[in-house]
């Protein structure tokens, strides 16, 4: 998985939204501003977030709040939501490798399983991490 700069604003943008929901109206105006990006790009990520069901969100009117416990919201949910196909764009084979030679018709096919368990390890690894963990880190760092 490509994991992009969205993956990074979108933890951004839920740390914040941890943080500061319950005391002032989080909008995609607010967050654009904390994280530096433009509106739209915000918009767009919460759309996906909220589509994931990580969020909750009110149109017009902001009121962006988490939509479950962030000890129930892993990295992987965050980075799916924002890259369905991640996990399957991962690697790159090369398109046309030569059919006649015995490397090249095979390469796909061989390398199908390596890339295969890495693809599900970082899936497992990435589970492995909730947004509460995170926000912790955000806590320690802050002091």
């Amino acid at each position: 998985m490509h994991i992009s700069q969205k993956c990074s604003v979108a933890l951004h943008c839920l740390i914040f939204i941890n943080e500061y929901s319950e005391s002032i109206n989080v909008t995609s105006s607010l967050l654009a501003k904390s994280t530096g990006c433009n509106p739209v790009i915000i918009r767009n990520i919460l759309s996906e977030l909220k589509k994931a069901g990580i969020i909750s969100t009110q149109p017009g009117a902001g009121n962006t709040k988490l939509a479950k416990p962030p000890e129930n919201i892993n990295l992987y949910d965050v980075c799916n939501a924002l890259e369905p196909d991640g996990l399957q764009n991962l690697f790159g084979v090369h398109s046309s490798p030569a059919v006649a030679c015995p490397v090249g018709k095979n390469i796909h096919e061989v390398l199908q399983m390596p890339y295969g368990i890495i693809q599900k390890d970082l899936a497992e690894s990435l589970k492995s991490i909730q947004i509460d963990f995170i926000i912790k880190q955000f806590h320690d760092i802050s002091l």
